[in-house]
């Protein structure tokens, strides 16, 4: 088949709009029907990592790009974005954050700082300036496994200088108990083979705790899909 875009990207672009005009399966899904998909790839991506093989993780990098361009697909076919609008999107939003790098105009600064905490405090700062107003959950998918959500929600918490609830703090027994990798694992092993024993369920609990602790109106704690691949 002759192309008519030039870069790998444009005719990646191109092969998937001509499947979403004349394959009949690619032609009938939708943003809903690829939500499984989408974690699914994803989850795959992080078993490649895991597995050192760049080959893999190569092929599961693109199932992954799969998905996004499928999406800005259906997107643009609803004359709403396109897959341009999408990485510009992205592009613009890493110019914003990264102040540090990038002058108000775009253009790469004189004086770089090399400094990591720098670093991070400018990224929040243009990250809050963004997300000003929105609720302490805004932007975490209710989806995220509990103790994902738990983690991101208790560091946006502190950086945000909201309070936290003191048992949900690592300091005392808990601090002197656990200081590395190992320890750590131990002490979620331990309170994972307790939930077993007590006949609850580590996950739910978790995720209950969180909605019933840090939860505000409008908030959507549900989780409509469960990742088929772990």
């Amino acid at each position: 088949m002759v192309f008519m875009a030039e870069t790998e990207t444009e005719q990646l672009l191109e092969t998937i709009g001509i499947l979403r005009t004349h394959c009949a399966w690619t032609r009938a899904l939708t943003h809903q029907s690829l939500r499984t998909y989408l974690v699914e790839e994803a989850y795959e991506v992080i078993d490649a990592i895991g597995a050192g093989n760049p080959q893999e993780l190569r092929d599961e990098l693109g199932d992954l790009l799969l998905q996004i361009v499928l999406h800005a697909q259906i997107a643009s076919e609803a004359g709403q974005f396109g897959f341009d609008d999408v990485a510009n999107g992205l592009r613009q939003k890493m110019l914003r954050r990264n102040r540090h790098i990038f002058d108000e105009h775009g253009q790469l600064r004189g004086d770089i700082t090399q400094d990591v905490a720098t670093i991070i405090e400018t990224w929040d700062a243009a990250k809050a300036e963004e997300q000003r107003g929105r609720r302490p959950r805004a932007g975490l998918p209710a989806g995220l496994p509990a103790l994902t959500l738990s983690q991101k929600l208790l560091s946006r918490q502190a950086r945000a200088g909201r309070p936290v609830a003191p048992e949900h703090q690592g300091g005392g027994a808990l601090a002197a108990a656990v200081n590395d990798e190992q320890q750590l694992a131990a002490a979620l092993m331990g309170l994972t083979a307790r939930a077993s024993e007590l006949g609850l369920d580590a996950e739910a609990v978790l995720r209950d705790a969180l909605t019933a602790r840090y939860a505000q109106p409008g908030d959507d704690t549900s989780s409509p899909e469960t990742p088929g691949k772990r």
